[in-house]
């Protein structure tokens, strides 16, 4: 009698233990949880009390601080200013990080007028020549476009020396190529004639520019590509260079090949975005058209 009840005593408390320990499993996965949270709420706020201690020097920090601080997760007791708290800090970094663009800019001007070249624009949006230099503190890089383009694959540091040098290289890989216009006019209208031959069309018919472009670089090839087409042999032409040649084309005036004349057909705006149908032709920094197509015309037919 008194082993079964032993027995039954023994399974009694090995259930009770299982039990308990789920609970407490539960429990520990909760706590876990949110220690997770808070640590990962604490961890800005120290970022934080940091950089208040120079919030001049340290405006990016506090920006990030104060975004990560904006967000917090649910399921936790704040203290009653807490909202408040993360708006005034907000607004402190922004007007830090106001005050550091404008010193960016200012030595960035300072920077490129050592070299002869005048940056217009905002801190935030400065112009040189056909380039757009656009800081952002916040992601801690700089971004360079020419005609809506970004010019460097690589990201560009909020570093002045690092700018100046990036606008330099991608200025002359652009803008001081040696090209031959009545080459590349007599380039394109052989792209041209080709996609009119695929399509069944005419001289005269309008193509897609993009489709032209794919074309044109495929003209522009070397004989060795042709022959045995290969990554090695293959001569690029970036976006960036047929938009520019375009424009020399315009501003020289060299539109025309064998009484045939260049003309661009504009975007409607439901293609303006489309950057498989479009491509924006700049004429400055910031201005210029989205194009669809391209034509040649008689100049007889004038």
């Amino acid at each position: 009698m008194s082993n079964k009840t032993g027995g039954s005593s023994l399974q009694i408390s090995q259930a009770d233990a299982s039990e308990l320990s789920n609970a407490l499993a539960d429990a520990r996965r909760q706590l876990a949880a949110e220690v997770k949270m808070r640590r990962d709420v604490i961890k800005p706020i120290e970022q934080a009390l940091r950089a208040l201690k120079n919030p001049h020097d340290n405006a990016v920090a506090l920006y990030e601080a104060s975004v990560a601080l904006d967000r917090p997760p649910e399921g936790l007791a704040w203290p009653k200013e807490y909202d408040t708290t993360v708006k005034s800090l907000r607004a402190l970094a922004d007007a830090q990080l106001s005050e550091l663009e404008f010193t960016f800019a200012r030595d960035l001007r300072a920077a490129f007028k050592e070299k002869g070249i005048t940056l217009a624009g905002s801190p935030t949006k400065l112009i040189a020549d056909l380039f757009v230099i656009e800081p952002d503190l916040r992601k801690k890089q700089v971004h360079i476009t020419f005609s809506r383009q970004p010019v460097t694959a690589k990201k560009i540091k909020l570093d002045v020396a690092q700018v100046l040098a990036a606008y330099e290289r991608t200025r002359r890989e652009i803008c001081e190529r040696k090209v031959d216009l009545n080459g590349l006019i007599a380039e394109l209208f052989e792209a041209y004639q080709r996609l009119l031959k695929l399509s069944g069309k005419n001289i005269g018919a309008r193509v897609g520019i993009v489709e032209c472009y794919r074309e044109l670089v495929l003209v522009r090839q070397p004989l060795s590509f042709r022959r045995a087409p290969s990554r090695q042999s293959f001569v690029d032409y970036p976006k960036t260079h047929f938009v520019y040649d375009m424009l020399e084309l315009r501003r020289k005036n060299r539109l025309t090949h064998e009484g045939h004349r260049l003309n661009l057909g504009t975007a409607t705006i439901e293609v303006t975005g489309d950057s498989t149908r479009a491509i924006f032709l700049a004429t400055g920094a910031t201005e210029g058209q989205f194009i669809k197509d391209i034509y040649f015309i008689s100049e007889k037919r004038k």
